[in-house]
C-alpha cells in the first residue's frame, strides 16, 4: 500500500461513501498525504479536512473538473487550490447546475426510449451530491432496466449511446485560469483513459500544469509513457487510486503506489502560486 492518494471520491459526488469516512478509510489504510477530488463540488472537504487535521494526515484540497476537448470529455484534478476563493466557488457552482441540466435531458432521452425516471429519483440517489451519470446508472439498475453499471453505459448512458448528453462546454482555459487564480493546479486526470496523448504537448502550453501519472488503469507501460511525457515537456506528476467506494470494487485508497518524490515539485508549485491567489 502506498502513503499517497491525491485521487479518490465521496458521496459528495459519485463516490459511496461520506467525506469522513472516505479520510477515515484513508488514515486506516497508512495513507500519509491524500486529496478528495470529487467531481465538480467542493462540498466534501471541510469533512475530510476536519478528520484529516485530527488524525495527523495530510490533505491537499482537490477536485475533479470536467472541460470539453475535441467534442468529448476531458477531466482535470485541481489540487491546492484556496477552497474560499470566491471565483473558484462561483466556477463549481456553475459546474454543478450544469451536471443537474444535463441530467434532465439525460432523463428525457431515457423517456423517449419508453423509460420514465423522475429527476427527483435520482436526486434521491444522489442525496444532495453532484449529479452524474452513476446515479442514473443505479436509478436504471433499481428499476431492473440493466443488470449492472457496464449495461447502463453501454445501452444508454455512454458516449454514443441514445441517452448520452454532452456536458456544458468548459475549456481547458477557463478552468487551468480558475483554479490558477485560486492558488491552485491542475492536472490531466487517469490520461491512459483518454486516448488524446498527442494533444498533451499543446495542453501543456495552454495551461495544463501537470499529468496523473500512475492510476488504477494505468499498466506499468502506460506509468513508463507518461513520466517520460512529464519529464519532456516539464510538466508536474500526481497519482491515485480514483477510489468511489461500491462503484469501483476491487480498488481501496492507496493501491496505487505512488512515488514521495512527487511532492516535492507539488509543493514548490503551489507555494509559487500563492502570489497570484493574493493578487486575485
Amino acid at each position: 500500500m502506498g502513503k499517497i492518494d491525491l485521487h479518490m471520491h465521496s458521496n459528495a459526488s459519485d463516490g459511496s461513501f461520506s467525506p469522513e469516512d472516505v479520510a477515515r478509510m484513508a488514515a486506516g489504510n497508512g495513507i500519509e498525504v491524500f486529496s478528495l477530488t470529487d467531481h465538480d463540488t467542493l462540498d466534501g472537504i471541510p469533512a475530510a479536512a476536519a478528520f484529516a487535521s485530527k488524525s495527523g494526515i495530510r490533505l491537499i484540497t482537490g477536485v475533479e473538473l470536467s472541460v470539453s476537448e475535441e467534442g468529448m470529455d476531458v477531466h482535470l484534478l485541481a489540487y491546492g487550490f484556496d477552497a474560499t476563493e470566491p471565483m473558484l466557488v462561483a466556477a463549481v457552482a456553475r459546474y454543478r447546475d450544469g451536471r443537474r441540466e444535463r441530467a434532465r435531458k439525460i432523463l428525457m432521452r431515457l423517456k423517449g426510449l419508453g423509460i420514465r425516471i423522475s429527476l427527483e429519483e435520482v436526486e434521491g440517489i444522489a442525496n444532495g451530491g453532484a449529479l452524474g451519470r452513476p446515479h442514473v446508472a443505479e436509478a436504471l439498475l433499481r428499476m431492473g432496466h440493466v443488470e449492472n453499471f457496464n449495461e447502463a453505459f453501454q445501452r444508454y448512458l455512454g458516449h454514443h449511446a441514445p441517452a448520452y448528453v454532452p456536458k456544458p462546454r468548459v475549456t481547458l482555459e477557463e478552468s487551468s485560469a480558475i483554479v490558477r487564480d485560486a492558488g491552485g493546479v491542475t492536472i490531466l486526470a487517469h490520461p491512459g483513459t483518454v486516448n488524446r496523448d498527442h494533444l498533451i504537448p499543446a495542453w501543456a502550453r495552454r495551461g495544463l500544469d501537470g499529468i496523473e501519472v500512475w492510476h488504477s488503469k494505468h499498466d506499468a507501460a502506460a506509468v513508463q509513457r507518461y513520466r517520460g511525457f512529464a519529464n519532456l515537456h516539464g510538466l508536474l506528476m500526481t497519482g491515485g487510486s480514483d477510489y468511489h467506494g461500491e462503484r469501483t470494487p476491487g480498488i481501496v485508497i492507496g493501491s496505487v503506489p505512488v512515488p514521495d518524490e512527487i511532492l516535492k515539485p507539488l509543493d514548490a508549485a503551489l507555494k509559487a502560486r500563492r502570489p497570484v491567489r493574493s493578487r486575485s
